[in-house]
């Protein structure tokens, strides 16, 4: 079986989750090819770039002035269609498809007559809202009945102007449900639930956890890593103190940013909270009780920092699964997080402990 993959990342975030799957189909003699946009290339998978820097960053010029993310970038949506002939998939398997990197009525007009199974992993909420990528936090129900008057324009994808939410909905819903062939997959009960009540439950759903590769995430038990991540990202600063690790790709409100550094100020003095995958702005601006470190690309390190800590603390607001909590049990440590979205289906008294 042939398989084709799209996702706006490759080895990073959701990106990760894809070529694991690459991997697997590949170990079990099936073909694979990973299209991508952003990240590197993935070692063993076959794989096609779609597009270049230069096409995402016109694609997200025009998206904040238009509030058209996800309708710009057609030629290089009609090479990867070029690309998918070539290939001959006998199943595609979407992913995230916002990012600056697809024109959705290109890829949807070629799957819709393609005459092959679609399965899409839905990673957030954006395929069945006319702009976010999230919602909860902000307590909108609008992506129900059309969207239109949108109270997140500035949120990813921003838009700096024009609301053109209700026709990116329109135009969204009538390119995905042209698609004879088309099953969902969400990681969690609570996203699916979700999809259900948006125009996307008119396909069939399954829901199923994205799995964590226990080759890669398990207690480090190297010495000479240990010592040598502590040494380079400065955790001998901690002393005696217990380490709260949080974990994220990018950090924001939305991921709990403002809720950890307040956090920082009410601890004793015998914690310390780590966020990990800061930009170097975000680490200069932290307050003296926390420690900022930069995003690491190697897994071995990322490991040996999820060993090391005492506890790893997600107090992001809005998930569909939670992957750096799974990362973290994966390695021996227990986890904290609220009790929002989906965060909970993870966790269970005997791994950590769920929150207000």
């Amino acid at each position: 079986m042939r398989v084709a993959h799209i996702n706006v990342t490759s080895g990073l975030s959701t990106g990760r989750i894809a070529t694991d799957i690459c991997e697997v189909l590949q170990e079990l003699g099936h073909r694979a090819l990973l299209c991508y946009s952003r990240g590197y290339p993935p070692q063993g998978t076959p794989s096609y770039h779609i597009g270049n820097a230069a096409d995402v960053w016109l694609h997200a010029l025009a998206a904040r002035a238009l509030d058209r993310a996800g309708f710009f970038s057609r030629r290089a949506t009609r090479r990867l269609v070029k690309q998918l002939k070539l290939y001959k998939p006998d199943v595609v398997h979407l992913h995230n498809l916002h990012g600056y990197y697809l024109d959705i009525r290109t890829l949807f007009g070629y799957l819709a007559g393609a005459g092959v199974p679609v399965v899409w992993t839905l990673h957030d909420c954006w395929a069945y809202t006319g702009h976010c990528a999230y919602y909860t936090l902000a307590g909108c129900e609008r992506w129900h009945s059309g969207c239109g008057h949108c109270p997140q324009l500035y949120a990813y994808p921003q838009s700096l102007a024009l609301d053109q939410t209700a026709r990116n909905w329109r135009e969204k819903r009538a390119a995905f449900l042209s698609v004879p062939d088309l099953t969902l997959v969400t990681p969690s009960v609570w996203l699916g639930r979700e999809v259900s009540r948006s125009f996307l439950g008119k396909r069939p759903l399954r829901v199923i956890p994205s799995g964590i590769d226990l080759e890669r995430f398990h207690p480090c038990e190297e010495p000479e890593l240990l010592r040598d991540v502590v040494k380079r990202y400065g955790l001998q600063e901690l002393g005696d103190r217990k380490m709260l690790l949080s974990v994220a790709s990018t950090w924001d409100r939305r991921k709990g940013l403002d809720d950890l550094i307040a956090l920082s100020e009410l601890l004793d003095g015998d914690m310390m909270i780590v966020a990990l995958g800061l930009t170097e702005r975000q680490c200069a601006e932290l307050p003296r009780a926390m420690l900022g470190l930069p995003r690491t690309q190697s897994l071995r390190e990322l490991r040996a920092l999820y060993t090391v800590a005492d506890v790893c603390l997600s107090l992001s607001h809005e998930e569909t699964q939670g992957m750096t909590l799974l990362e973290a049990l994966a390695c021996g440590t227990q986890v904290l997080c609220y009790n929002a979205a989906a965060l909970p289906e993870t966790v269970t008294p005997a791994v950590g402990e769920v929150v207000p």
